[in-house]
């Protein structure tokens, strides 16, 4: 599939409000399935049209770069993700001289 193509939900709506919140829940979906943490990002774009007194959704994945750099989530570098905490310094406890 060319990834600019416009891809057509078979399922035609009733109303325009009902094809627009199909259409949110498509593109919310698309994007997570297709996004990545690391490597290629994609917007979804859709659309929503009138055919024969009915509502249609059309959507499609946009290729718009990679991302890269660490995640912070294996641990494989040993880069602490909470800044580190200075040690306290221990002061010897004496006893009173009677």
């Amino acid at each position: 599939m060319d990834l600019t193509e416009w891809v057509k939900i078979q399922t035609l709506y009733d109303s325009e409000k009902q094809a627009s919140r199909i259409a949110t829940i498509v593109a919310t979906t698309e994007a997570r399935l297709a996004n990545q943490q690391q490597g290629p990002q994609y917007e979804v774009e859709t659309r929503v049209e009138q055919v024969e007194h009915k509502w249609q959704v059309f959507w499609r994945k946009l290729f718009i770069g990679n991302k890269t750099g660490c995640g912070g989530g294996c641990e494989s570098c040993n880069t602490p993700t909470a800044p580190r905490k200075n040690k306290a310094k221990v002061i010897p406890f004496r006893r009173p001289s009677v």
